[in-house]
C-alpha cells in the first residue's frame, strides 16, 4: 500500500513513523506530499486533493481515501484493529466528518497536542 502524506504535519509524521515502527513485513510505502520527486511517480494524484485528505493506493491499484487509508494500514501492519468500528455505516458517516475537520486543522492541532522538539533552549520559555 502506497500512502501520501503531509510531511509538514507533525501528527501526521507521527502517525506515518508509528505505522513504519510496526510494519515488519514492508507492506507500506509512504510518500511525503512535499517531495515533488517522489511524488511525480504517481501522476494521478492530485496534490492539492490529498493535501485536503489523506490518500492512498492498495495494493490492487485502488485509491483510498480519509479513514479508509488509515484502517487499511493499521490492519496491514496488524495493530489497532479496533479501528474497523469506524467503517461501521453510522459510524463511517460520524467518523468521516470527525476526519475532515482534523484533516482541515490539522497544523493548528499539532501545535495543541505536540510539543515543539528543541535542539537548543530557544524555544523553551519555561527556562527564562
Amino acid at each position: 500500500m502506497v500512502i501520501f502524506f503531509d510531511g509538514n504535519c507533525p501528527l501526521c509524521v507521527r502517525e506515518m513513523n508509528a505505522l513504519l515502527e510496526h510494519d515488519s513485513n514492508k507492506s507500506l510505502t509512504l510518500i511525503d506530499l512535499h517531495d515533488a520527486y517522489a511524488l511525480s511517480a504517481f501522476p494521478g494524484i492530485d496534490k492539492a486533493k490529498a493535501m485536503s485528505i489523506l490518500h492512498g493506493v492498495d495494493n490492487q491499484g485502488r485509491l483510498l481515501l480519509g479513514l479508509d487509508v488509515s484502517v487499511m494500514a493499521w490492519s496491514l501492519v496488524g495493530k489497532h484493529s479496533w479501528l474497523r468500528i469506524l467503517r461501521w455505516p453510522v459510524v463511517r458517516f460520524i467518523a468521516d466528518i470527525a476526519y475532515l475537520m482534523f484533516a482541515k486543522h490539522r497544523m493548528k492541532l499539532s501545535s495543541i497536542f505536540l510539543k515543539p522538539s528543541c535542539t537548543n533552549r530557544q524555544c523553551d520559555r519555561s527556562s527564562k
